[in-house]
Formats: C-alpha cells, structure tokens, sequence
C-alpha cells in the first residue's frame, strides 16, 4: 500500500451555499450567516420538531432553530419550485437534486406497494449537502489513471461525506482540458458530478439524471468516450454494464462506500469488477482538515492475497 500526503486548498462556492440559504426559513439562515462557520459548511440538517445543525469539517453542531411541521414542508415544496410531484420520483429514492450541485436527502414516512416505495408523505427531516471546489485536487488520481496507459481504472473509497464527489469533480476537469484532453463523459446520476466543471476549454459531455447503467452503455457506445466518470457504485447489475465498458476499451473512475480495502472488495458488486480487472488501483481517501486528502493507494495486485480469495 503506497500512502501519498498531498495539501490542496480548498474554496468555498458561493453560488450553492448562497442558494441554500435562499431556500431556508429566514430564521434559520439567519442564524447560519451569524454562526461564524459559514464558510466551512459541508451540510445543513432541518428536522421537524427538534433544532436544526450544520456539519463542519465532519462535526455535527447544533444550533438553536426549531422548525415545525409546516415550515419543514414549505421548505421542500420551495426546493421543488411548487411541485413536488415534479421531484417524486427521486423523492422515493430519498433525494432531490438542487442547482449548483446541491443534493438534499429526504426522510418521511413511505408509502409501499409490492416492496416498492411508491410516496413518501410527512416530511420529517431534510439534509442539504453543500458541494466545495478544492483547487488542484486529483492529480495523483490523474497520474495512476496514465501509469496504466489507460487501459485499467481507478476506483476511490470511503466512508459517506469524506469529499469522494468533490475529488472525481476535480479529476473530471483535469482529464477533460489543457493541452492533450480526453473525452470525458460524466455520469450524473443525482446532479452532483457536473457542478464546478463549466468552462469553454472542457472537452467534456454531462449524462445528467441517467442511471448508472444506461449512462455507461451510451457513454461506451454512443459518445467514444475515452474515459468514464460516475460516483457511488457497487450495484451488481450496474457491475455487469461496466464489465461491458471495459471490454471495449474505455476505462472508468468511480467511487464507491467503503471504511477499509477488506470491507470494499468483499462488497459482490466490487468483487466482479475486481475479478474483471477493471480497475488498476483503489485509492482509500481520509480527510486532510480544510487541505485537501490522504490517498492510500492499493494497488490491484496487492488486492489478490489470500485474504481477498
């Protein structure tokens, strides 16, 4: 395992926090631009009944706002612009997807029908994450992905909330500018991925709300891509689409849920793309406070002791 401490500088984004805050209670964010860590923020938690808190450099602090039940509806109907029928349907997965690459998590009673969540009514609480810009990020990622001519991708790891969506955005916009880009296709499956990589130099194509799968296939097939990006994998059927990917040539950054190298590669989805050789490193990623990663590196040999077989 190759350990790399790289620091990076890490900027708040004005637009999404701004535009969180807009669609908060006044009272609320009121609070939030008086609590001195507004430029730290990573999350805002409303709950129905109990105070609201903020998330800051992995720590949960509280803050004195209580919403009731009719400000915590107000609030997300004014997320969906009015309609939450609109937003169904990622309201059932537990999630909308806001501009600027906001993603609020939804939690309420469901509705079901045949093991399938069909509504979700009485909102009980909403997560609003808050997506950051680190400049200069992903090199190392960058660097792996050419050590392997390309051939074989890299697969990032960690726990929920370290900064894997914030990583593979800056990667995506190394791999896709200056002087030799490649064709990158993004997918953008919950309206994370694409935020921060505007920009007229950006050879870049955006698959934004397509499944993982689909997008692979059409990524593969449809768009030459020479390198495919997507967040949050392990799914076994989306495994299968990105054996195909591989097999014909275009390799894939991803990123997964994992603590440890054991518990990821003992996941069945994992396992397959491992067996497959999809992937040429996993790259374990810890906090580096407001600087930027530690990157553990296991290389895909190393993964094939008896432990993983």
């Amino acid at each position: 395992m190759q350990i790399i401490n790289t620091v990076q500088k890490k900027r708040r984004a004005d637009e999404p926090l701004l535009y969180a805050l807009s669609a908060l209670p006044y009272k609320l964010s009121d609070e939030i631009r008086k609590s001195g860590y507004i430029d730290k923020l990573e999350e805002i938690r409303l709950r129905q009944g109990r105070r609201a808190s903020v998330v800051v450099a992995g720590e949960n602090i509280m803050l004195s706002t209580v919403l009731d039940k009719s400000e915590l509806s107000s609030t997300l109907t004014g997320m969906c612009q009015g309609s939450l029928y609109a937003f169904s349907e990622t309201i059932n997965q537990g999630y909308i997807s806001l501009p600027h690459g906001i993603r609020v998590g939804v939690c309420g009673s469901a509705s079901c029908e045949g093991g399938r969540i069909i509504g979700v009514r009485e909102i009980t609480s909403l997560s609003i994450r808050i997506p950051s810009r680190i400049i200069d990020a992903g090199e190392n990622i960058c660097s792996l992905l050419r050590e392997f001519d390309r051939v074989r991708g890299v697969l990032i790891f960690a726990p929920p909330g370290v900064g894997k969506t914030t990583l593979l955005r800056s990667v995506a916009k190394k791999l896709s500018s200056g002087d030799y880009p490649l064709r990158t296709v993004v997918i953008d499956t919950r309206g994370e991925l694409s935020f921060s990589n505007e920009g007229q130099g950006l050879c870049i194509d955006v698959l934004s709300g397509y499944p993982r799968r689909e997008g692979v296939e059409i990524a593969t097939r449809c768009l030459n891509a020479e390198v495919i990006i997507c967040d949050e994998i392990g799914d076994y059927e989306e495994a299968m689409a990105l054996v195909a990917s591989h097999n014909c040539g275009v390799p894939l950054i991803a990123s997964a849920h994992a603590a440890s190298i054991d518990e990821l590669l003992t996941r069945t989805g994992i396992r397959l793309l491992h067996d497959a050789g999809i992937f040429g490193a996993y790259v374990g990623i810890s906090r580096k406070g407001d600087n930027g990663f530690f990157y553990r590196v296991h290389r895909r040999e190393e993964c094939d002791a008896p432990l993983f077989t």
